[in-house]
């Protein structure tokens, strides 16, 4: 019954596919802001979520306006993941970036490989042009859909990636490329497994990997992220992160504090371009507390 299920979902994601590949571009991002918006009414637990999250970042903020940004992120999000259908395409055309700081990765990878932080961020999937010459390895979540993880699968080989799909042994596979004299990138602003930092004004707990390979191979640490234009291209941020390493300090006290100030610089780009981060992931666990409130 559940591989049946798959193959209807897979179905409908290829003629919803098919459909969005006739219309211009234009068009394709604007049926992403309006199936994003959809969502954001439908899904109640996504959407308190994010209000939950916007309360807590922008507590000096009117509801209205948190409303406003939630809104636009999620307008933001349905752009970008619905972008990935068309990425390819989207990415040889180089009218569609504008890059900043592309000098420091230049500098850097000149001298040899680097460990990228990256943000769940306006069009984050667009940080993939930058394999084409600077090879990387990366880690994605699996899709519980077979097909659909094999589509998106097979829509990367073409790319200039190695990407690993997230298990037990993801942390082994990435010293192993680490060791291989391998790019690395990862995302890092969203919760997982890692150390307790402050973020917004609250702890929360953040993954650790970048930090971790920076200062175990000695690494430069770079911070990338996008930013969507309102003409729909792609503004590119790059940004060295001075990684902390103290000698009187143990080398977790060291992951510890560049971690910090990777996620305290990550809050202060999220503070000025709000609309372009993906709120409605539970970051602070605040779901079930706000929930709660709600039934009393």
């Amino acid at each position: 019954m559940k591989k049946l299920i798959y193959k209807l979902q897979y179905g409908i994601f290829r003629a919803f596919r098919g459909f969005l590949l006739m219309l211009p571009e234009k068009a394709r991002f604007s049926v992403g802001e309006k199936v994003a918006v959809l969502g954001y009414w439908l899904i109640k637990s996504r959407r308190i979520t994010t209000l939950a999250n916007l309360e807590l970042a922008f507590p000096e903020k009117s509801e209205k306006e948190r409303k406003r940004i939630a809104v636009q992120s999620y307008k933001t999000m349905g752009k970008a993941f619905l972008g990935t259908i068309w990425l390819e395409e989207y990415m040889k055309n180089d009218d569609n970036f504008r890059i900043h700081g592309m000098e420091i990765v230049e500098r850097e990878c000149l001298k040899g490989p680097v460990v990228f932080a990256t943000m769940h961020f306006g069009n984050m999937e667009s940080m993939l042009k930058f394999s084409e010459k600077y090879p990387f390895v990366t880690v994605a979540k699996k899709q519980r859909n077979p097909y659909l993880n094999k589509y998106i699968s097979e829509n990367r080989k073409h790319l200039n990636i190695t990407l690993l799909e997230k298990s037990k042994k993801t942390s082994r596979e990435l010293f192993e490329y680490a060791e291989e004299g391998k790019n690395i990138a990862l995302f890092s602003d969203h919760r997982d497994k890692g150390t307790t930092v402050e973020f917004f004004g609250a702890e929360t707990v953040s993954p650790t990997g970048a930090a971790t390979l920076a200062l175990r191979y000695d690494r430069p640490l770079i911070l990338g992220y996008c930013t969507f234009n309102r003409d729909n291209t792609t503004s590119v941020h790059f940004k060295k992160i001075d990684v902390v390493n103290d000698k009187d300090k143990s080398f977790k006290e060291n992951v510890h504090l560049t971690t910090q100030k990777l996620i305290s610089i990550m809050e202060d780009i999220i503070t000025c371009y709000p609309e372009q981060w993906m709120w409605l992931h539970d970051r602070w666990k605040l779901y079930k507390v706000v929930s709660k409130k709600k039934k009393k």
